[in-house]
C-alpha cells in the first residue's frame, strides 16, 4: 500500500514537516519474539544520513526501542513505501528518519490500524546542534562548513581556518584564487592553503608578498640544510656499506649474520651487532647495510651463510671514492681499520 502524497502531508504544517529527524516506535507483536529491528530509509545527503547514525547511537532512544546502542541500522530501504511495506511485514519496529518521512508513516500507520508511538521530533537546527557540539566544533555554522569538504574538516583546521577569516565554501576558494594566482601553490588542498594564509599574513605586516615569505623561508631552509650536510660530513667522513648476497647483487645483510657477529669501533664508540639488532647499526639500502664513519673506525665481519657472499666497501662520503672493498665466503671474516 503506497502511502499518502508529501504535498497532502505538509500541508497542516505539522511540527514533522520542519523536522531533519523523527523517531517512531512501531507497537507489533514482533518485538515479543526478538530484540526489535531498526529502520530507516537511505539519507539523500551525507548530513542526514550522519545526523541518522548519529542518533541511533543515543543511549536514549535505544532504551526507549529496546536496542543495542549502535550507529548501524538493521535495515536501510530506498524508498519510504519500501520501509512502509516492511513495518506492515513485522520487518521494522524503530525508525529513524526525516521529518517528512515520518510524517507519511504516522499518517499511513493511523489510517490502517497499526499502533505506533513518536519518541521525539527535532528540527533541524536542534538536530545539527546536538551533533556539532558532540564532535567539539565551536559553533553550527563551523560544523556544517566542515561538511563542505570530502574528507569532513575536523574542528582544528575550521577554527585555524576561521581565525583567517575563511569561514565559508566562498572564502575557501577565494582563497585558492588568490593562492594560485600569485604563483604560490597549483595544489588545490587546505594544507597548501593553510601554508599560504600564514605566509600571506607574515607577509601583510613586513609588506611582503606571502610568494616573497615563502621564498625567503624556503632559502633559509636550504642554507641550514647546506649547514647540517657539512656538519655531518665533518663528523662522519666516511660511510659503509655491509652487502650479503650473490653475482653482485645485495640480498639482505641479516642473512650473512645468522650465527656470526659484525663489530664496529666508530671514533670512541663500539658495538657488536648479531643478526636480531642489526638494524641498529644503521639503515638497509640496496647496496646492503649503511653505516656513517668518523675518521678512525674499524669494521670486523664474518659471513656464516654457507651459500651468500660477505661484503664490506668503504666510501670517501664526499667524493663517494672506494677506499675499500673485500669480500668474504662462510666463516671467513673482514677486517679493516683506519
Amino acid at each position: 500500500m503506497r502511502l499518502l502524497r508529501w504535498s497532502s502531508v505538509c500541508k497542516p504544517r505539522l511540527c514533522f514537516g520542519l523536522a531533519l529527524l523523527a523517531t517512531i516506535l512501531v507497537d507489533l507483536p514482533a518485538r515479543a519474539a526478538s530484540e526489535p529491528r531498526t529502520c530507516a530509509v537511505r539519507a539523500e545527503s551525507s548530513l542526514q544520513a550522519e545526523l541518522q547514525a548519529s542518533y541511533r547511537s543515543r543511549e536514549d532512544f535505544s532504551a526507549f526501542a529496546g536496542v543495542q546502542p549502535t550507529n548501524d541500522f538493521d535495515e536501510v530501504f530506498e524508498s519510504a513505501d519500501a520501509l512502509f511495506a516492511a513495518i506492515q511485514m513485522g520487518r521494522c519496529q524503530a525508525v529513524v528518519t526525516d521529518g517528512e518521512t515520518a510524517a507519511a508513516l504516522n499518517l499511513a500507520m493511523a489510517r490502517d490500524g497499526i499502533a505506533h508511538g513518536i519518541f521525539e521530533v527535532r528540527t533541524r537546527d536542534a538536530a545539527i546542534d546536538v551533533l556539532w557540539k558532540a564532535q567539539g566544533y565551536t559553533s553550527r555554522e563551523g560544523f556544517l562548513f566542515a561538511r563542505d569538504f570530502k574528507p569532513v574538516l575536523n574542528p582544528a583546521d575550521v577554527q585555524r581556518f576561521a581565525e583567517y577569516g575563511v569561514t565559508s565554501l566562498n572564502a575557501f576558494q577565494a582563497g585558492l584564487g588568490r593562492m594560485n594566482a600569485s604563483g604560490y601553490s597549483t595544489q588545490n588542498t587546505t594544507s597548501a592553503l593553510f601554508g599560504f594564509l600564514d605566509d600571506e599574513r607574515i607577509g601583510i605586516a613586513s609588506g611582503k608578498s606571502a610568494v616573497a615569505v615563502q621564498q625567503a623561508r624556503s632559502e633559509r631552509s636550504r642554507i641550514n640544510a647546506a649547514a647540517s650536510r657539512r656538519a655531518e660530513l665533518a663528523e662522519f667522513p666516511y660511510v659503509a656499506f655491509i652487502s650479503c648476497g650473490m653475482n653482485g647483487m645485495n640480498i639482505s645483510t641479516p642473512a650473512c649474520f645468522a650465527d656470526s657477529d659484525l663489530e664496529i669501533r666508530n671514533g670512541s664508540d663500539y658495538k657488536l651487532y648479531r643478526i636480531e639488532n642489526l638494524g641498529d647499526a644503521g639503515p638497509e639500502t640496496n647496496k646492503g647495510l649503511m653505516i656513517r664513519l668518523r675518521r678512525n673506525f674499524e669494521i670486523r665481519a664474518q659471513n656464516s651463510d654457507d651459500t651468500l657472499i660477505l661484503g664490506v666497501e668503504v666510501q670517501d662520503a664526499v667524493t663517494r671514492q672506494i677506499l675499500f672493498q673485500r669480500q668474504a665466503s662462510q666463516f671467513r671474516t673482514i677486517l679493516f681499520s683506519r
